[in-house]
């Protein structure tokens, strides 16, 4: 059977777009076009095909029996082509044309030079972003970022996304160095208050549910957005707060003027992963998680374990290809 010259893989792309966005104007200022582009891409991709793709009837657009059945298909296709495209190129030893990755404050400090050193050909261009992490999963979902470097994320259910797991951390206790009473969170006095850290964040939003569990009645003081804030309000005997190891780690400057501890009661934790959408980027999501936790373990964390040997045992790693290591070494 010969393929009609209207379902090609543009149009195709056009279509699992404007689903994914949800609506034909989110996909065309996605790809700067006009939305009557978008709509006579689909057209003809619908005249191509025999049947309509989209109910015009329902507001916002909903798909057809057939636009359902294609869009389960189209990722796929869409999927493998990007990845026949890119092992094609690599193998010519070109490099894809643009990678933007995103992650935290705390962790855009300790990975961007080392993705760049160890990764930066294998694109054209790079857009290092930084931020608030449930931003950036806004900004995956419309397609304006390719991978996160993140440790909240809320997507697992997503068939259409791989996960690359770097490391799990659990949170930590965070202390003005001259703080000397017994350390048990129920016993905190209220003079010494608590540094939020932001309900706009995954972290922030998994600190909040945790206190909320242990029943803790922590006054509303202080909110910030990064962890330096946070670190240098307690460094300054401003407050306490609920951090993570790599948090904390990244503000080693500070640590003449803090003390760090395990929680004793109400212990959790989180994962720290690489996210992008699955077979877009190659093997790069896989190389990047693995080059990530090379960094940590390296660089990032030995000066924290001098000081604290305690803090080795709120971390847990996964077994990672020793391939990976040595093609980033």
């Amino acid at each position: 059977m010969k393929l009609p010259q209207e379902f090609d893989l543009h149009a195709l792309e056009v279509f699992v777009m404007t689903v994914e966005l949800g609506g034909m104007s989110q996909c065309a200022n996605h790809l700067q076009v006009t939305q009557s582009a978008v709509s006579q891409t689909i057209a003809k991709l619908e005249t191509g095909i025999g049947a309509p793709l989209f109910d015009r009837t329902m507001r916002p657009l909903g798909l057809t029996a057939s636009g359902k059945s294609l869009f389960a298909r189209g990722q796929k296709l869409i999927a493998h082509a990007r990845l026949a495209y890119d092992e094609v190129r690599e193998g010519a030893n070109l490099p894809i044309s643009s990678v933007t990755v995103a992650m935290s404050f705390s962790l855009a400090n300790q990975l961007t030079a080392p993705i760049l050193s160890q990764l930066g050909s294998r694109a054209d261009r790079w857009n290092i972003r930084s931020g608030i992490s449930l931003e950036h999963q806004g900004e995956f979902l419309a397609r304006d970022i390719d991978m996160l470097v993140t440790g909240s994320f809320n997507l697992e259910h997503r068939d259409t996304v791989e996960l690359h797991p770097i490391f799990e951390e659990s949170f930590i206790l965070v202390f003005p160095k001259d703080f000397n009473e017994p350390l048990d969170l129920v016993g905190v006095p209220s003079y010494l208050p608590f540094i939020r850290f932001s309900r706009l964040t995954g972290t922030g939003q998994q600190i909040e549910r945790q206190i909320v569990r242990m029943k803790l009645k922590l006054p509303q003081i202080v909110e910030v957005e990064s962890s330096h804030q946070q670190m240098a309000l307690v460094a300054a005997g401003l407050g306490w707060t609920i951090t993570t190891p790599v948090c904390f780690a990244s503000v080693q400057e500070l640590f003449p003027q803090l003390r760090a501890e395990p929680m004793r009661r109400g212990r959790f934790s989180r994962s720290v992963q690489v996210v992008a959408r699955t077979n877009e980027l190659g093997d790069i999501p896989r190389l990047t998680a693995s080059l990530c936790q090379q960094v940590l373990q390296e660089k990032t964390f030995p000066p924290v374990f001098e000081q604290y040997p305690w803090m080795a045992q709120q971390l847990s790693w996964p077994n990672m290809n020793v391939e990976d290591h040595e093609l980033i070494a």
